[in-house]
């Protein structure tokens, strides 16, 4: 079974090589200031190529390219868009009609995905692309600080800032290109990755993948085109089922059968240690300061991909223990006067889950959420699934649902997804703006509370809030 889309994404795949076998030119990127195309403009910069870019907001990830010398413009106009550019590269968030892209076209320029053109600068060089359903993004951080803090040589793509400063990639002529492989549009289809690493699979992005089958014929021809190792969770039957008979196919996790497999379990606190064991071998003790078997699992790909790499498991193992998350995964933004605030990226029910076992340690008297739904697709597809992963939310608020590029779905808004809130959690409220939002949970939040705003959307405008107002007290 072909992937949804083959023909097509395998064409423009073989177009982008051909472009990046000739001399670079002048590349424009539209939706730069999104973490996954400001990290492709990165990329592009460091092979030569003079690369401009624009997008409706100025933001820490576009500052920082401004510092490397990346243009960026606010807002979309065709006015941006002339004949001399090479190629343009556009984010899966600016809409069809988007008069830039259509002036584009009518120029008859290259237009590529961020995913395709990503793919492209993979082939033939030293690599890794980290795929899966969820936790790419920490597991592709957690191999990159790896190899920096080894002094290893390695570029990086991530989709996620990994500081304050807004850097969510860097170039790198030498040793292997760490990158995050998308799946949301197919074009992990196409990669050639020497090295691959697969958390997990599950149903989402429900807009490009109709079935579950589809889904794995895309995770497949990834795995088949992987030149090396494929790494993956043990854990996970979606993972196994794509990954395990491949080669080059190492198992990690808890699992028995895994060939690098975490035992002893122990969490202290927001931290967590278990003895990772090689083939039946104890390899010693790796401790991480952030809480969650899911991060173990997440280490346990980085880990296995670095010694693959060549580091050995001391130096590894030290550098996870100095890792901290990756912007809007479990990040705690503030802690004052007893209450907490946690910003968190999650958007599917299985990511809730796995936040909320993060939030318990915590200890918060309550828990109180404010959660943002991604996607009209999503929400209508995965509505029966959304309430049980809020067990333990003492207080939830949804508001509306964040659209990215989607048009309304008949049954995708907030509105449709309360009546399945019968049983989890208790006390269910809908807002009609972040701002309405911010006013009701306000109300509610007490010392001691811990307040999670969740989502992969604007909502964290409301984390920006919460932490003034604790700011304000405090003066």
């Amino acid at each position: 079974m072909n992937p949804p889309g083959w023909p097509k994404l395998e064409e423009s795949y073989c177009a982008a090589r051909r472009l990046l076998s000739a001399s670079p030119g002048h590349a424009h990127l539209l939706g730069i200031g999104g973490v996954g195309m400001a990290a492709l403009a990165v990329q592009l910069q460091g092979r030569g190529y003079l690369v401009s870019g624009c997008d409706i907001r100025m933001s820490r990830v576009t500052q920082h390219l401004e510092e490397l010398g990346i243009a960026t413009k606010v807002g979309h106009s065709p006015e941006h868009v002339t004949r001399n550019l090479q190629f343009v590269v556009r984010s899966p968030a600016v809409h069809e009609l988007e008069p830039e892209l259509v002036e584009a076209r009518a120029l008859g320029l290259p237009i590529f995905a961020r995913g395709i053109m990503l793919a492209a600068l993979l082939r033939n060089r030293a690599s890794v692309a980290v795929a899966g359903s969820h936790g790419k993004t920490t597991t592709t951080a957690m191999l990159a600080h790896i190899l920096r803090e080894s002094g290893c040589a390695a570029g990086f793509a991530i989709g996620g800032e990994i500081n304050g400063a807004g850097i969510v990639s860097e170039f790198s002529e030498n040793g292997p290109l760490v990158v995050e492989a998308d799946e949301s549009d197919g074009t992990l289809s196409v990669y050639e990755a020497e090295h691959a690493i697969i958390t997990n699979l599950e149903l989402d992005h429900v807009d490009f993948f109709q079935t579950e089958a589809a889904l794995h014929a895309c995770f497949r021809r990834f795995v088949e085109r992987t030149r090396g190792s494929v790494r993956y969770c043990a854990d996970d039957p979606g993972a196994r089922a794509v990954a395990a008979d491949h080669p080059g196919a190492h198992a990690f996790g808890f699992s028995e059968d895994a060939e690098l497999r975490a035992t002893n379990y122990r969490e202290t606190g927001m931290s967590t240690s278990v003895t990772v064991e090689r083939v039946g071998r104890s390899l010693g003790k790796m401790t991480l300061n952030i809480p969650g078997r899911t991060n173990v699992l997440n280490a346990l790909g980085a880990l296995g991909m670095a010694m693959e790499l060549g580091i050995s498991f001391e130096p590894a193992s030290a550098a996870l223990a100095t890792f901290s998350s990756v912007r809007r995964r479990f990040q705690i933004v503030a802690h004052a006067r007893g209450r907490t605030v946690v910003l968190d990226y999650a958007h599917h029910p299985t990511e809730i889950r796995a936040l909320m076992e993060q939030a318990k340690k915590l200890g918060g008297r309550r828990i109180l959420m404010v959660y943002q739904p991604h996607r009209f697709t999503r929400t209508v597809a995965l509505a029966a699934s959304f309430p049980a992963s809020f067990e333990g939310v003492d207080e939830l608020v949804l508001t509306p649902v964040y659209a990215a590029s989607e048009p309304p779905v008949a049954g995708g808004t907030s509105a449709d997804l309360l009546p399945h809130f019968t049983t989890h959690p208790p006390n269910v409220s809908l807002a009609h703006s972040l701002l309405e939002a911010w006013e009701m949970i306000r109300n509610k939040w007490r010392e001691g509370d811990v307040l999670l705003i969740v989502g992969a959307g604007d909502v964290e405008k409301i984390a920006t809030w919460a932490a003034e107002e604790l700011d304000t007290q405090l003066k």
